[in-house]
């Protein structure tokens, strides 16, 4: 055995030389038992194992094991840095679009608009962007949670929005099937009438104001768990302006 193995070294087959260290370290009685002293075979196996060490074989497993774990870890961290860079991203531009006085309101519209939809894509939410129904009407967008279709609407405007924006969504919304709610985002808040008027008898639009936005976009709550918030309010009591904060 010793002049077989000193060939093989001799030969660089490692990979061999493993395979029988492995196999011997593994037996547990001797093989031929009719022709050997099995207490002395037992005995000289384990005298093997203690010079051997630990089995070749298995410590190569378990060292792609912990690679492979490195690896996944490594990933994981990496994901969780790029989504964190990508969230601060978002609230900055949000950030910049509070305090900038280059936009005019409807500019500033049409950019919260479009922050929304990069925050929809982050939070993995099946989405489509602004679009026209056939015959002509202008939708903001839409979005996908549990077992419904939201319909967006996004204001920047000067003051509250008042009821008449949400009337005129609200009619947006009634025209589409029964599963189809509304998402209405307004920077500066809702008008107490058009608040109190729409959380009546079977409310549909959930309404979210710069602050809620805010919250999601400096990571204090995820999206997802606010939408869960916020439907789990309009469904059980009627809030349809329920706050983050």
């Amino acid at each position: 055995m010793r002049n077989l193995l000193e060939v093989l070294e001799e030969q660089n087959k490692d990979d061999i030389i493993n395979n029988i260290t492995s196999n011997f370290y593994r037996l547990k009685n001797a093989v031929d038992k009719d022709n050997l002293d099995n207490k002395k075979a037992k005995q000289l196996l384990e005298e093997f194992r203690e010079t051997v060490g630990n089995d070749p074989i298995e410590n190569e497993i378990k060292k792609q094991k912990q690679e492979q774990a490195r690896a996944v870890h490594k990933s994981a961290v990496d994901q969780v840095k790029t989504k964190t860079k990508k969230l601060d991203q978002l609230n900055s531009e949000f950030i910049a679009l509070t305090t900038s006085t280059e936009y005019t309101p409807q500019q500033r519209g049409f950019r919260l608009e479009e922050l929304f939809f990069d925050l929809l894509q982050f939070s993995e939410f099946e989405y489509s962007k602004p679009y026209r129904t056939h015959d002509g009407e202008q939708i903001d967008g839409h979005f996908k949670y549990e077992k419904f279709d939201y319909l967006v609407e996004a204001k920047w405007i000067d003051g509250l929005t008042k009821q008449k924006d949400l009337s005129i969504f609200d009619g947006k919304i009634r025209g589409k099937a029964q599963s189809t709610r509304g998402f209405f985002i307004s920077a500066n808040g809702f008008d107490a009438n058009a608040i109190s008027k729409f959380s009546g008898d079977a409310p549909r639009i959930l309404l979210m104001t710069g602050q809620d936005l805010a919250m999601v976009l400096s990571g204090q709550i995820l999206f997802f768990d606010a939408m869960k918030a916020k439907v789990n309010a309009i469904v059980r009591y009627g809030n349809i302006n329920y706050t983050l904060r």
